[in-house]
């Protein structure tokens, strides 16, 4: 290899770091949008499983992640293709709003109502089990314990 190619490999492969960083940060805060969704719902499964500690875990999870999502789309951060490829529709549907506190509430009624819709209008026979039942199940089976 000649002297001069190895400082021009260097600075390519620096310059290939450096883009992949900023679109993995994109990306991130891109996920931001489906974390506060999952946040909101997981919180409402715990809701509805008694488990308050948990759902207010979950509820504050889903508010950071929604500031800091809300934050980063309006200053531009998060490219259109980011945000198509990772932010569920039920949320790119409640962006609208006079702030961003606002825009968070909307959304958390939508998941929240979607997740309870889900368990409580369930219909179930005599033998089968309970809401608290059906809540903690679908809480264990949507990895809800994961989100942080």
């Amino acid at each position: 290899m000649k002297p001069t190619m190895k400082p021009k490999l260097l600075l390519v492969a620096a310059t290939l770091a450096a883009c992949t960083t900023v679109s993995n940060a994109a990306d991130e805060k891109a996920l931001l949008g489906h974390i506060m969704w999952s946040a909101f719902e997981c919180s409402a499964y715990a809701e509805l499983a008694e488990e308050k500690t948990e759902q207010e875990r979950l509820y504050l999870v889903g508010l950071n992640a929604g500031r800091t999502f809300l934050e980063a789309m309006k200053a531009g951060q998060i490219p259109e293709q980011a945000v198509n490829e990772a932010v569920p529709i039920n949320v790119l549907q409640r962006l609208k709003g006079p702030s961003n506190e606002m825009v968070i509430g909307k959304i958390h009624a939508a998941a929240t109502g979607s997740a309870r819709d889900e368990i409580v209008k369930q219909k179930r026979s005599m033998w089968g089990s309970t809401q608290k039942q059906e809540a903690r199940s679908t809480y264990a089976n949507r990895n809800c314990i994961l989100i942080r």
